[in-house]
């Protein structure tokens, strides 16, 4: 069968008498079972690799480093520049520049590029974390709570890897096209990332196209072409090597178009990621996966509860990785693993030989 030939709807739910209730985001994944599991350290690299890393942290560990507020500031000479900020150089963490390194095909320079401009691209998002940036103004969970009250985006639960999941739901589309879903998609994928626990930088994103007959709905069609493609490029050029899966379901004949539309703007490494109308459970055990997909979350959203919840819980998160880095000397290339941890003692070092 073809890539784009239509396939059947996902199977309905079965009945189950062993259902969890669930009504609130899960931080905590189960215990490791896959290859990689969480709390897994770094992974080896060449001494090429280690040298390019070095490099690209130097450049941005530089006191003397500017960036502009804003991505239209090129050519501009009286453009302000700032130096990173704390948060900033949180933000850019040895995993961090290993995942633009990847995304570059280690490319030194590219990366360079690559990551400047998404720093560049957070502060006029206003995605700093920073209470004390003179960026834009934060974009915060007040702004894009009403693009959420049906659930149409949920992190919840853990694939067999320990990888948070995040549902799109297509058909539980409550408002009309506007940049505000952008910033929606840009938040929750904020919140996937986050929820990564120790070890783990990448998410599997689950997109359910069904159409949901709730109150509030008011559309299963696909997205605008435009919001479509300023959510495809924010995840390829502000989140490289987040992917982990795409997995697509209950895809209607109406949507092939749209999908076949929107493949060609798929870099080479988003398209071996994508998987269609393959049954969620076939990746994720049923103890993480919500009970509509013949898992046994019983989860039913309720927007005041899971959004408050969620979005605390993100914080919480981020504020306590912040204060472990800080901790820790609060300087570029700090691992990850070390600030989402709870030992005391730094495992990798700044000056840390990942090719040893």
């Amino acid at each position: 069968m073809g890539l784009f030939s239509r396939k059947k709807d996902a199977p309905a739910a079965k009945k189950r008498d062993d259902l969890i209730p669930c009504d609130r985001m899960v931080l905590d994944p189960p215990q490791q079972k896959g290859k990689h599991g969480y709390g897994h350290g770094l992974s080896r690299i060449s001494p090429e690799q280690q040298q390019m890393y070095t490099r690209v942290r130097n450049h941005f560990a530089d006191e003397a480093l500017v960036l502009p507020q804003d991505t239209n500031a090129s050519g501009n000479d009286s453009a302000e520049l700032t130096p990173l900020s704390s948060w900033e150089r949180f933000w850019v963490s040895r995993e961090c520049i290993l995942r633009y390194l990847r995304a570059s095909n280690w490319h030194e320079e590219e990366a360079v590029k690559n990551l400047s401009e998404t720093l560049v691209w957070r502060r006029e998002t206003g995605l700093t974390h920073d209470p004390n940036a003179s960026t834009a103004p934060g974009l915060s969970a007040e702004s894009v709570a009403v693009e959420n009250e049906t659930g149409k985006e949920l992190v919840l639960g853990f694939d067999r890897d320990s990888r948070p999941l995040f549902y799109m739901k297509n058909g539980r589309q409550n408002t009309e096209p506007s940049f505000r879903q952008v910033q929606h998609m840009i938040y929750m994928t904020e919140a996937a990332v986050t929820a990564c626990p120790q070890g783990i930088d990448q998410i599997t994103v689950l997109v359910d196209f069904k159409l949901y007959k709730e109150p509030g709905i008011i559309s299963d069609k696909a997205p605008p072409i435009a919001i479509a493609r300023a959510c495809l490029n924010v995840l390829q050029n502000h989140y490289p090597e987040r992917l982990a899966k795409c997995i697509l379901i209950n895809i209607p004949w109406y949507l092939w178009a749209f999908v076949k539309m929107m493949y060609p703007f798929l870099d080479p490494a988003t398209r071996e990621k994508a998987v269609f109308d393959e049954p969620f459970e076939k990746y994720i055990d049923p103890d993480q996966l919500d009970a509509q997909y013949n898992g046994k979350l019983d989860f039913h959203y309720k927007h005041d509860v899971y959004w408050p919840d969620m979005v605390a819980k993100c914080d919480a998160s981020r504020e306590r990785q912040y204060e472990r880095f800080s901790q820790f000397g609060g300087a570029v290339g700090l691992s990850e693993f070390d600030f989402k941890g709870t030992h005391d003692e730094l495992k990798y070092p700044i000056d840390y030989d990942m090719s040893k």
